[in-house]
């Protein structure tokens, strides 16, 4: 199940697009020269059907009601703003230049205020650099309807520059989505960088017919003036249904050395069973020949039984491998066994008699396990109350 799940999660990661929408708007920054990903941004991605929707709030109630709420990653302005000063004269690079934060996943919607109705803008400060602001509307087949907003700053002396692309979609079948696409890089600091984010509400199958899902993803990637990068996809799945998906692929590098990290976990409650399932596994290498690495998987029920298994390994330069594998299961009735072997020659196998469900709700396991219950269809649903409002475009226009 690990190596299916790897699978799936790599699939989605690597699938996910990072189209904006933005037609004759947008200039490759160096950010995208770096990374082959940001220059091919095609104008439109390829929709999902969906159910249609109940009427939505106006969207304008929905705008000023998210912007009032505050947000330090706050890119748009506010649509009651009457008065738009002009760009802050600075010779560095503004504070939004900043390359995106390790380990920080994927951001909620609340944290993308935008504002689709600005209007364009051209402007230079006293220093001579420059800010521009531009939206649109693109339309397409079967009621596609894409409002987008780009803006940017640029340094006079091309030495700094930052640009964010914000969209919302739908159709006439439901589809809808958010979504955001930034990049930059200050040669002051050194940091060359792009994020993309996503947000979809869709019907899954073919026909329409299949449960409701909502889907979250980022992709992150920055390099420093040192030449170290990293990079991190993020992506989750929930489907009313009561299927819970979640997983990362992390990687970085610098110079010869390398690591990587994967990790993803899955609960089931379509059936009643409410099984769930976690695996993580990482490995690094030196460039000198030597790897090394650990992985382990775990399956718990609904009723606290399951197992969790595991290797540690290491491979030298001259290509003798050590490793050590290990388990740990868990019964219904608390009855906890760990056991392992290790090529060195360590061995053991010990079991201790739980009394009812006293060991399996101490078993460090099985409460590592229940934490993937604790975020489902009904709380994805409740951090989606901008996406949801966006309106399902009319058929009469």
């Amino acid at each position: 199940m690990a190596t299916h799940m790897m699978t799936a999660a790599s699939t989605r990661v690597n699938a996910t697009p990072t189209t904006a929408g933005t037609r004759g708007t947008r200039a490759p920054t160096r950010a995208a020269a770096a990374n082959p990903r940001l220059t091919n941004v095609a104008p439109r991605q390829t929709r999902h059907q969906g159910a249609k929707q109940a009427k939505p709030p106006s969207r304008s109630l929905v705008r000023r009601n998210v912007a009032s709420r505050g947000s330090k990653n706050d890119e748009g302005t506010d649509a009651d703003d009457k008065e738009r000063p002009k760009p802050e004269a600075s010779s560095r690079a503004p504070g939004s230049t900043r390359p995106p934060e390790r380990g920080t996943g994927i951001a909620r919607e609340f944290d993308m205020i935008v504002d689709f109705d600005a209007e364009e803008r051209s402007e230079t400060d006293d220093d001579g650099n420059a800010f521009f602001s531009k939206s649109g509307v693109d339309t397409g087949d079967g009621g596609y309807r894409c409002r987008w907003t780009v803006t940017g700053r640029t340094a006079k002396d091309g030495t700094w520059e930052y640009r964010a692309t914000h969209w919302e979609k739908a159709d006439w079948c439901g589809y809808k989505e958010l979504g955001a696409e930034k990049s930059g890089f200050d040669d002051a600091s050194g940091d060359t960088w792009w994020e993309t984010w996503r947000q979809v509400y869709r019907k899954d199958g073919d026909d329409n017919a299949g449960p409701a899902l909502i889907e979250r993803s980022a992709d992150k990637w920055a390099r420093d003036v040192h030449k170290k990068e990293w990079q991190e996809k993020w992506w989750e799945r929930y489907s009313d249904a009561g299927l819970v998906e979640r997983g990362v692929e992390k990687s970085g590098r610098q110079g010869v050395q390398a690591w990587w990290e994967k990790w993803g976990e899955q609960r089931d409650d379509s059936s009643g069973g409410g099984d769930v399932i976690k695996w993580t596994d990482k490995w690094a290498e030196n460039g000198a020949g030597t790897r090394w690495g650990d992985k382990w998987e775990e399956r718990f029920g609904s009723d606290g039984s399951g197992k969790k298994v595991g290797e540690t390994w290491r491979v030298n330069a001259g290509g003798e491998r050590w490793s050590r594998t290990w388990g740990e299961s868990v019964g219904s009735d608390g009855e906890i066994r760990t056991y392992g072997q290790s090529t060195s020659g360590e061995q053991w196998d010990t079991t201790e008699q739980g009394g009812n469900n006293n060991s399996r709700e101490n078993s460090s396991r099985w409460e590592d396990a229940k934490e993937a219950a604790e975020y489902g269809w009904e709380q994805a649903m409740a951090d989606s109350t901008r996406m949801l409002a966006i309106e399902t475009p009319s058929k009469e226009e």
